[in-house]
């Protein structure tokens, strides 16, 4: 059966996905790209806040079209969205004819074998049988599922449940299958990386893994994302001064600065706590560049929170930002909390808070022109202009990219995926313009 699968969401999201595509191959299952020809479509959906469900509903909505208009026979949804609302889903979208929830996962072969009158097997969703579907040579890597921190704007632990790490015999294993596959960064992943580890070794042990990671000689990147600012410890700050193999990249959500939003937010730190840590990490390595994501409008924010967080923007200097501003999402603490914010002032605060980064950014980008950086060449752009690169400084995608001009020059020096080393020239909207140096 020719079946397509279509990923909505996270990176965590993407590697249940690859999973997924691991699981279909393996009972059979024919996998394709062309949605027209696709006999079943399975829509991974995310749930965390307002716009990725209605992004998920329409998803839906649209795949269910091609029953008509293609060779859809099967209309599976799973995912985030299908464990919070599989009874809603069920009851409101007739065009869908099995929601599977993250939480039934274990059993999805048997769920898979009833519905498709297939012989059971033991296959099911396994780690080191997935399909990479990021660009190569890079990879994903999940080092644990749900949080333990319940912040009160959070869904994630009523959709993934507590902090559930894998062993870190069990993630090597899996990341020696990726290298040997050619895989040479890897970007571990999980609802908070500083957590790993505490519930079954009894302490946090990411440093610890980064280390094991780091015993495999072919791989030349391991990038962090998602690390809780209350938990990144100096023994961590110390891993990424000396390891060699550690992008310098530091991906911290604080989500406010103002100890009244973090309180009410239940974020387990504080304003002084966050400015010591940003200082240090500027002191011990001043090369470092820094990601998070910020939000506005929170329950109760008032002009003066507000204020704390623009003047942190100001103060960090944050080489990477996202925001967004507050939803409500029901079964969480703050969906019952008083002091709603007007969708205007949301919005409002959100437009100054990113014109306030933008010039930020716009000083950061000036003062690398000239810089030499080392860059993964990963892609070639669609009109077939340029290399498409990532330094240290870029996670994949999300951030801004390096880009070189394909010309006879650097068709004989540049290889899609490998490394080289560019000198930076120009700035391109959000990306930069380089050239690759002399000697390379």
């Amino acid at each position: 059966m020719k079946t397509a699968l279509v990923t909505l969401g996270c990176s965590k999201n993407e590697v249940d996905s690859e999973m997924i595509l691991g699981y279909l191959n393996t009972i059979g299952f024919e996998l394709t790209q062309n949605l027209d020809e696709a006999e079943c479509i399975v829509v991974n959906t995310c749930g965390f806040i307002k716009s990725a469900k209605e992004e998920a509903i329409s998803v839906i909505l649209d795949m269910a079209e091609y029953k008509e208009t293609g060779n859809l026979k099967h209309l599976i949804v799973v995912g985030c969205l299908a464990k919070r609302y599989k009874q809603d889903i069920i009851r409101e979208f007739k065009e869908v004819d099995l929601v599977i929830g993250v939480d039934e996962y274990d059993n999805l072969n048997n769920i898979f074998s009833e519905y498709f009158k297939l012989n059971k097997t033991k296959n099911g969703l396994d780690f080191n049988n997935r399909i990479v579907s990021t660009t190569f040579p890079t990879a994903y890597i999940r080092i644990a599922d749900g949080c333990n921190n319940n912040c009160h704007y959070c869904a994630i632990p009523l959709i993934r449940g507590h902090l559930k790490s894998r062993k870190i015999e069990d993630i090597v294993v899996e990341a020696r299958g990726l290298v040997d596959k050619g895989i040479r960064e890897l970007v571990v992943i999980a609802q908070d990386t500083t957590s790993y580890g505490i519930d079954i070794y009894g302490k946090p042990m990411l440093f610890k893994l980064i280390q094991e990671l780091s015993k495999l000689e072919e791989l030349k990147w391991i990038r962090v994302l998602y690390m809780y600012p209350g938990k990144i410890t100096d023994e961590l700050i110390e891993e990424f001064k000396t390891n060699l193999k550690l992008c310098r990249y530091f991906d911290i959500p604080l989500q406010h600065i103002s100890d009244n939003m973090l309180k009410a937010m239940n974020r387990h730190t504080n304003k002084k706590e966050v400015y010591k840590l940003v200082a240090k990490i500027r002191k011990e390595l001043p090369d470092a560049v820094l990601r998070t994501t910020l939000m506005v409008g929170y329950q109760g924010e008032t002009d003066g929170d507000f204020e704390e967080l623009l003047q942190c923007v100001r103060d960090f200097k944050f080489e990477r930002l996202g925001a967004f501003t507050f939803s409500k999402e029901d079964d969480t603490k703050a969906w019952d909390m008083p002091g709603d914010i007007p969708e205007k002032v949301k919005k409002q605060r959100y437009k100054m808070l990113m014109e306030e980064q933008q010039k930020v950014v716009a000083e950061y980008m000036k003062s690398n022109i000239g810089r030499k950086v080392e860059v993964l060449v990963c892609d070639v752009d669609d009109e077939e202009k340029y290399f498409v690169c990532r330094s240290y400084m870029d996670a994949p995608d999300v951030d801004p990219k390096m880009l070189i001009k394909i010309n006879k020059e650097s068709i004989s020096r540049v290889v899609v995926g490998e490394w080289t080393t560019v000198e930076i020239t120009g700035i391109k909207k959000y990306d930069y313009i380089c050239k690759v140096t002399k000697g390379e």
